[in-house]
Order: structure tokens, then sequence, then C-alpha cells
């Protein structure tokens, strides 16, 4: 039985100018998802949210255990938090509205007290170099402090480069040397609005800049910045431009003895 918990999901267009099978999540040290309608999470509740990030893939339906939980999810949607017990299940991701076009099938174990996200990520067209593969990401940021805000990078733009990501001149970096699949881990900043700006790595985070966006991160919350779509669209399978889609995550509070 599964159950839906908000999640804030924002997407920023950014101005470009350039696996999965049986996998286990561990549980964080923390007490539970910090959202408004479920402060006290039952001791066994696992929490899973599915992301859209194949620039050339359809919408697709989501089952969980054969059960429809997701329907017609597009290109840079992530879906609310399902609410699971911990444990093993089957996840299927077929072509939205055709139960028999599967394009993944595998398990996922979901350890008590842990939350992540699926990313549907890759390429599925025939002359595709980047094979189409769901990620999954722990959802695993402390809460932040007041006026604070915690902020991470997944980099899932198939054709981009490695990548730094800074706030306007390179003022503060939130994130080095991030290559394709991958995420950075979580910094704390000031809570507030940034021009972000996505460069291409170097040693010293100091290099070109090929995107830019503008965020608001509010108080005591967590964010992913899903570096999605195509640097050059011209070049690739599908006309799906670069953009970042932010997402307010699920965050965990430590309670000591």
């Amino acid at each position: 039985m599964t159950q839906k918990v908000s999640r804030s999901l924002i997407a920023v267009v950014l101005a470009a100018t350039m696996v999965f099978g049986a996998v286990t999540v561990g549980a964080v040290a923390a007490t539970g998802a910090d959202t408004s309608s479920h402060t006290d999470t039952a001791q066994n509740a696992a929490y899973l949210s599915v992301a859209h990030a194949s620039p050339d893939a359809p919408a697709v339906d989501v089952y969980v255990d054969n059960e429809s939980v997701l329907e017609e999810v597009s290109f840079g949607d992530v879906s609310d938090y399902l609410e699971v017990t911990a444990g093993t299940y089957n996840v299927t991701i077929t072509v939205a509205g055709d139960r028999d076009a599967v394009v993944f099938e595998g398990d996922v174990t979901l350890e008590r007290g842990s939350a992540v996200t699926v990313a549907a990520s890759g390429e599925v067209s025939e002359n595709a170099t980047t094979a189409f593969a769901p990620r999954v990401y722990e959802d695993d940021a402390l809460t932040p402090g007041e006026d604070s805000a915690a902020i991470r990078v997944v980099h899932l733009s198939p054709d981009a480069p490695t990548v730094d990501v800074t706030t306007a001149n390179g003022e503060v970096v939130l994130a080095e040397n991030v290559s394709y699949g991958n995420a950075s881990e979580y910094v704390t900043v000031p809570a507030g609005d940034y021009e972000v700006e996505i460069r291409v790595d170097t040693p010293n985070a100091n290099g070109t800049v090929v995107a830019t966006a503008d965020v608001s991160l509010d108080s005591e919350e967590a964010y992913t910045a899903y570096a999605t779509g195509y640097a050059s669209p011209e070049n690739a399978p599908a006309d799906t431009p670069f953009r970042v889609v932010l997402t307010e995550d699920a965050t965990w509070d430590v309670h000591l003895p």
C-alpha cells in the first residue's frame, strides 16, 4: 500500500551554450522525512520518489509490485514521495498507456527510514550513445539550521561534460567535478536567492560558464538540482534543451541520546 507525501518541484530553464537492477538503499541516521503531513512517521516507513530525466523517452507509467502508482510521468517531472513499508519491491516502468511496453523492470530494497529518488536516465533512441538506466539517489540531507539551506547537483544530461557549479562569479562552489550519472554532496548555504552558474570542470572550479539559472532556497530546506536535457539538442535524438529541475527534498533530524 502506498501513500503520497508532498514534494515541491520547480522547473528552472537554463540558457545553455554548449544501474539499477537489484539495489539496496540504506537508512540514514535520522528520524524521518520532514513533511508537514507526516511528522510522526511509522517505524517501518520508507519513501520513494520517481524522476523522469530521459530526454528522448516518452511519458511513462510506474508500477510497484504490479500496482499502478504513477501515470503519465513526462520528461522533467518528479513525483511526490510515495510512503511505503520498508522492504523489497518490484518496480516496472512502461510507456504511458501501454502496460506491455516495458522499458525497465527490477527490484529495489528500501531500508527503514530511507528516502530515495529513482531517476529514469539515459536515452532510448536506436542510435543513442547513453544507455537508458534508472538510477537511485538517497535523499539524505540533514535539516539545515535556521536561515540556512542545503543543495546538491545530480548530472543527468547525456551529452554535457563534467561540470562544476558555483554561485554568481564563482563566489561559492556548490559542486565540483560532477560527471554524468553522479550526485554531489549536499552543501549548506545561507537561505536566499542565487544566480547559479554551471561551468566546464576545472581544478579551480573557474571554467567557462555554459549555463545559468536563478534559484530561491528557503530556510531549513534541502534541494536537488537535476541537470537534464541536451547541451546540444541540434545534434541529439530529440529536441530537448538543457535545463535544471530543482526539487525540494526530504530532510532528516538527528536525535541524540
